[in-house]
């Protein structure tokens, strides 16, 4: 292999590492829908986090939250949508929105949760 080829191989395999990088977000306030499928006032929860590993999700919302990642599929815009099973197989949706927002689907609750700001700058490099 001569140096160009290990160059080009070198750069590939960094850039798929930095994609699959685990990601933290901070969070301190939740939004519920209510039986009209309306979303509510924000509900304050204190200082939690989500992590995002390649193939789990981790957060807790009404309830500690331990998902595996199904699939993944990527949108437009910066979002990303994540089919995962619960601990006891349930579906779960969650969608990440320009890493800014997520929304989780659950059975028949449902949660906007908005990150904190600083996490941007912050929480983003997070690799635990």
């Amino acid at each position: 292999m001569n140096l160009k080829s290990l160059l080009v191989f070198s750069l590939a395999l960094f850039s798929l590492s930095v994609s699959a990088q685990n990601k933290t977000f901070a969070f301190s306030e939740i939004q519920s829908r209510n039986n009209l499928q309306q979303w509510g006032n924000s509900q304050n929860v204190g200082q939690r986090v989500a992590r995002f590993t390649p193939t789990e999700i981790n957060l807790n919302v009404d309830t500690n939250y331990h998902l595996n990642i199904i699939s993944k599929t990527d949108l437009p815009d910066n979002g990303v949508i994540y089919l995962c099973k619960d601990e006891k197989a349930n579906a779960v949706t969650v969608m990440l929105i320009d890493n800014i927002k997520m929304y989780l689907y659950s059975k028949t609750k449902r949660f906007l949760i908005n990150f904190d700001t600083f996490n941007i700058q912050g929480y983003m490099a997070d690799t635990d």
